[in-house]
């Protein structure tokens, strides 16, 4: 008989048995606790602008013996906010849970989370992200590539500059148009208002083109199809200048309906609040130049609906598309026109899409 396999069976055998006597006493000492009635959630905008503070209200949980909730508040990198706004002993009707959080003047997102507690109970976690942006730091590398001289056009109805540019025979605002009347017209991205200083604002073709309230400065206007074809012709041209062509051949003609080989010196290789954030996807068929000095960034588009607070877009086209109004709409029909470039190709397309529930940029344009 084989001493050291009868040896090395038994000590496996007892090894076994001890294994399962510890998973059982394990087993026995882990206690299931109940759950709360109903889910943690909190509001909070998802981008805000430098050193705002937002107060945070939990709502949801509910203790199945109608006993008292307690909430607490965590916001890495802001410690100073970590906080328990409400013991499960303190009276609801002094303290709810709330929290004022106070962000830092630096530009990145921040991660808020609440969490809902009290003895006996698993706790449960919501959490949010706030994204802090600024207008002069947040779109990084936004003129990139480009050596012209940048024009202003100051809207008198807000006191707004922007950048303007000239090519062909017009004069173009080389940023998006965030003209609000008040609250009353457009929309921001993700339905912050922070992001109107960064990407403009989103409006119908309905509200671009209405002429008792137009969208663009007095003496400017929405780019018509006949302005589309003057760009083209010329930014193609600037490409040719570029590369030592000095032919003046026009190349393209109204009959066409898509302009080829001339997004890349429209796309500006802006950042988003971080130089890793590159907002337009690299693809070797397109080659970023700006040499127009358009500027143009993936702001995306929308599509609108309504609520009880108003009109609030759903966005999911960031960093693919920038999608631009074009004057006309369909005859007898309720679609209209616009110009839109794609991230993967270097043409500039026409599109059509619901003058009501579809929601684009602005560019102004004018007459030199």
């Amino acid at each position: 008989m084989d001493i050291r396999k009868s040896i090395n069976t038994v000590i496996a055998a007892a090894l076994a048995v001890l294994a399962v006597a510890a998973c059982k006493k394990e087993e026995d000492e882990t206690e299931t606790l109940p759950s709360f009635s109903g889910q943690l959630s909190f509001e909070a905008e998802p981008y805000i602008k430098k050193g705002v503070t937002l107060t945070l209200k939990p709502s949801g949980p509910v203790h199945p013996e109608g006993k008292g909730i307690g909430y607490y508040w965590a916001v890495p990198n802001v410690t100073e906010n970590n906080d328990t706004t409400k013991l499960e002993t303190d009276d609801p009707k002094e303290k709810d849970g709330t929290a004022v959080i106070k962000f830092p003047d630096e530009i990145g997102t921040y991660t808020v989370s609440c969490t809902a507690f009290a003895s006996g109970y698993y706790s449960t976690t919501s959490t949010r992200y706030v994204t802090v942006v600024d207008r002069e730091e947040s779109l990084i590398d936004m003129k990139l590539g480009y050596d012209g001289e940048y024009g202003t056009c100051r809207d008198g109805r807000d006191g707004i500059s922007y950048r303007t540019v000239k090519a062909g025979s017009l004069e173009w605002f080389a940023e998006n148009l965030r003209y609000s009347g008040n609250g009353e017209t457009g929309i921001a991205y993700e339905n912050a208002e922070a992001m109107s200083d960064l990407f403009g604002r989103y409006y119908s073709w309905e509200e671009a083109t209405d002429s008792g309230n137009p969208v663009c400065p007095e003496g400017w206007r929405i780019p018509t199809s006949e302005d589309w074809l003057d760009l083209a012709n010329a930014v193609d041209g600037m490409i040719k200048e570029s590369q030592g062509e000095t032919s003046t051949d026009v190349r393209f003609t109204e009959t066409d309906a898509d302009y080829d080989g001339i997004t890349g010196a429209m796309m500006v290789d802006a950042k988003f609040n971080s130089e890793d954030n590159v907002m337009w996807e690299y693809w070797p068929d397109v080659k970023i130049t700006n040499l127009s000095g358009l500027s143009i960034i993936p702001c995306g588009f929308a599509n609108l609906s309504e609520t009880a607070s108003g009109t609030v877009g759903t966005f999911d086209t960031v960093y693919l598309y920038a999608a631009f109004w074009s004057a006309e709409s369909e005859e007898d029909s309720d679609r209209a026109y616009f110009r839109y470039i794609y991230w993967d190709t270097p043409v500039l397309q026409l599109g059509t899409a619901s003058s009501t529930d579809f929601a684009a940029t602005v560019r102004c344009v004018r007459d030199i």
